[in-house]
């Protein structure tokens, strides 16, 4: 069975507050798998690692047009809105 992230345990394991972890989920959702468990939005573990890049590129002051550019050239993958990765 596969294992998801909550918001709460992002925002734990990131160290951001919920209103920036929401930020970035909304603005680079296409990065970040997410499902429906229910009523609740559930995030894969793959979300983690794009999360800490957004983390790192945000405190080296980029812009988020210029941080999703960097997510496309560093060929993250892009998910869909049932969390299956896209193909291009």
């Amino acid at each position: 069975m596969k294992s998801y992230l909550r918001k709460y345990e992002l925002m734990a394991y990131l160290g951001v507050k919920k209103t920036t972890l929401s930020r970035w989920i909304e603005y680079y959702k296409e990065f970040i798998p997410s499902s429906l468990q229910g009523d609740v939005v559930c995030y894969g573990h793959e979300a983690k690692e794009v999360l800490i890049r957004i983390k790192m590129l945000r405190e080296q002051l980029y812009s988020k047009p210029h941080i999703y550019e960097i997510l496309l050239s560093e060929g993250y993958p892009r998910y869909g809105v049932d969390g299956q990765i896209l193909t291009t």
